[in-house]
């Protein structure tokens, strides 16, 4: 999965030290509420982390947010760290999975109207 880069606007906790933090965990509590709907299971995990499964394919996702854009507002990023160690029907299926699961984090994310700037990265 490529990563999705997004612009997080948290005003009332713009300029504190813990902004970044505050915003990677309304991020991961936002897609483990949401992700349900598009037929992932979700896995606990941490704070800025969160973990879906489907057809027995567990996928991480990790939310990272740091520096702030020309308007002052929180950069995000959301990758997956998929198995590198899979045989390639393993790694077929993981990619469309992946492919699945990016389209409903996007639309997730692009259900709350803080989130802005939606970008894919390399």
């Amino acid at each position: 999965m490529k990563k999705l880069q997004f612009a997080a606007n948290c005003e009332q906790h713009q300029a504190k030290e813990a902004d970044s933090t505050v915003a990677q965990k309304h991020v991961a509590d936002l897609l483990a509420s949401k992700l349900g709907q598009y037929g992932f299971e979700v896995l606990p995990q941490g704070a800025d982390r969160v973990a879906v499964s489907v057809d027995n394919h567990e996928l991480p996702l990790s939310v990272t947010c740091q520096g702030h854009n020309a308007e002052g507002h929180l950069v995000c990023e959301i990758t997956s760290y998929p198995d590198e160690d899979q045989d390639w029907l393993e790694r077929i299926t993981e990619q469309s999975l992946l492919n699945q699961l990016a389209q409903a984090v996007e639309s997730s994310l692009k259900e709350d109207d803080a989130f802005s700037q939606f970008s894919w990265k390399g």
